[in-house]
């Protein structure tokens, strides 16, 4: 695979910031019944929480992917907050980075909301929106320490990553979508 095979399968991989903004609880109208009112309360504290654990969960894998792939650790222990199809591939990209003398150097800007939350039914899920800024992040080689960046390449875009609560009560990334053509 070659470099800018590698810095799009990064790009893919880590896109993850937020452009979006958390929409605020419904307050229920002045109309409400007690009882209406009381669950609308429930509903919107559950929405709440999961939005919460979401957006925690989608910056946690952003520290550990930066931190695995700042140190050259395909091994790392992510499961914690990644989960499959998601899981597989950041291993994937971890290790083509390793067989290639890749590491990355920096951080990343990640700024990311909760889109979308869905309480209605188990498992709960959100999706995660990230403005992604890897200007001050780049792939380089471990070797001679210089970028392998794709001249060109976009550098601020769009992340979509959607969460699960899994049966465990964790919070994990299940997808993680780079939209490149998306600048934010």
């Amino acid at each position: 695979m070659s470099y800018r095979a590698v810095g799009l399968t990064i790009s893919l991989t880590v896109g993850l910031t937020g452009c979006g903004n958390d929409k605020p609880a419904v307050a229920p109208s002045p109309a409400s019944t007690p009882s209406s009112a009381a669950t609308s309360m429930v509903v919107n504290g559950e929405d709440a929480e999961a939005r919460a654990a979401a957006r925690a969960a989608y910056q946690n894998y952003v520290r550990m992917y930066v931190t695995a792939s700042n140190k050259g650790d395909y091994n790392a222990k992510l499961d914690k907050f990644v989960a499959d199809p998601a899981l597989l591939t950041v291993r994937q990209d971890l290790l083509i980075k390793f067989q290639q003398g890749l590491v990355t150097k920096g951080q990343p800007v990640s700024a990311p909301a909760v889109s979308k939350v869905d309480t209605s039914q188990r498992p709960f899920t959100a999706e995660v929106e990230d403005c992604f800024d890897t200007g001050r992040w780049d792939v380089v080689s471990k070797k001679t320490g210089k970028s392998v960046r794709t001249t060109g390449q976009a550098t601020r875009y769009v992340v979509i990553a959607k969460a699960e609560l899994f049966d465990d009560g964790q919070w994990r990334i299940r997808e993680v979508s780079a939209q490149r053509e998306r600048p934010c």
